[in-house]
This record gives C-alpha cells, structure tokens and sequence, in this order.
C-alpha cells in the first residue's frame, strides 16, 4: 500500500470499526450489524465456554443492554492492501450480562470490498 493510501484507508477502517463501538456502547446489535459481512465469524470464551458465531455475539449485546461507560481504544490497525487486522481494548463495559467493569480484548480481521471495509472475524478475551 502506497504512504498516500494508508491515512484514507485507516479512517475508513476505523469508521467501521465505530459501528460495532456504538453497537455495544447503546446495546443494539443493529448498529453493528451493517459492519459484519454475513459470513463473518466470531469465537472466544465467556464464562470459561467456548462461544461462537455471530448470532451469538448480537443476541448477546442485545440482552447485555446499554453498556454508556465504555471506553474503546484502537490499539492498533495493520492494512496490507485488501485485508486489515485491528486490535481493540474496551474497558468500563457493563450491563445486565456483564455485570460491572468488565475489560476485553478484540481482534478483527476486516476485508475491503467493492462497499467499503466489512468485519469478517472477531475474536476476544474475557478480562
């Protein structure tokens, strides 16, 4: 990827990105839903369990309710070309599911389409 491409790129990677954010910080997987492409996958544990599939993961933010107190930090964004790999900290997460002051660990693969860049995987550690 050329130097003059990368800052274009990183903005659209990280406004995607923002998608799932607000997804969790309002408790909607509706607002990150658009982020994912349909055959994307998801796997970590929670609670000591093996959990997959993005089914999972929005029901998941849908019962886990509005979690405001988030603070999300994109570590960091490595682009090579069509595919990128983000790692994001969220911190302060809460809510019915959650419970208080949750802290987890995300990595996202992310793929650029002819629409833009699409989350294609998620995996995650549980703090």
């Amino acid at each position: 990827m050329q130097s003059t491409q990368y800052p274009s790129e990183y903005d659209a990677i990280v406004r995607t990105m923002q998608h799932y954010i607000e997804g969790c910080r309002h408790g909607r997987s509706d607002q990150m839903r658009g982020a994912f492409h349909p055959q994307s996958s998801f796997f970590g544990y929670a609670g000591g369990n093996l959990v997959t599939g993005t089914d999972f993961l929005f029901h998941w933010i849908d019962d886990n309710g509005p979690a405001p107190g988030i603070e999300p930090r994109i570590v960091s964004v490595d682009i090579l070309e069509t595919i990128a790999v983000v790692r994001l900290e969220v911190a302060g997460f809460s809510g019915k599911l959650a419970g208080a002051d949750v802290r987890m660990s995300d990595v996202f693969t992310l793929l650029k389409t002819d629409t833009g860049w699409t989350i294609i995987q998620k995996a995650f550690h549980w703090h």
